[in-house]
């Protein structure tokens, strides 16, 4: 697994986690009847931090599902596949590019070359 798929499952753990947190906290207020979550007790914060431990169930998940084509296990075989193309796709516009250059620049030689008629 390389640095940008970890970053990916960590990005996805962390919107998880504030999601799954901000659910439980505001839950945990309503269910209490407190106005802060500065006047939770114990039984409260155990109830938010077994939410939070839950949060990473979904990115675990999205790991091991092979279809996953964001950082699942075949993720690996489609970046290689995409990064491919894309370098490809980038030769051929470069040799397209050098091509059309190399045009211009004999047009323009010839257009100089040209002697003016007069009427």
């Amino acid at each position: 697994m390389n640095t940008q798929e970890m970053k990916a499952m960590v990005d996805s753990y962390l919107r998880n986690l504030l999601g799954v947190g901000l659910a439980l906290v505001t839950t945990t207020m309503a269910n209490s009847g407190v106005a802060s979550p500065l006047d939770f007790g114990t039984g409260e914060w155990l109830t938010v931090a077994n939410g939070l431990w839950a949060a990473a169930v979904p990115t675990i998940l999205r790991y091991v599902n092979k279809q996953d084509p964001a950082f699942g296990l075949i993720a690996q075989v489609a970046t290689k596949e995409v990064s491919k193309k894309l370098s490809e796709a980038a030769e051929k516009a470069s040799v397209k590019k050098k091509a059309v250059a190399t045009a211009k620049k004999a047009v323009t030689k010839a257009a100089a070359k040209k002697p003016a008629t007069k009427k």
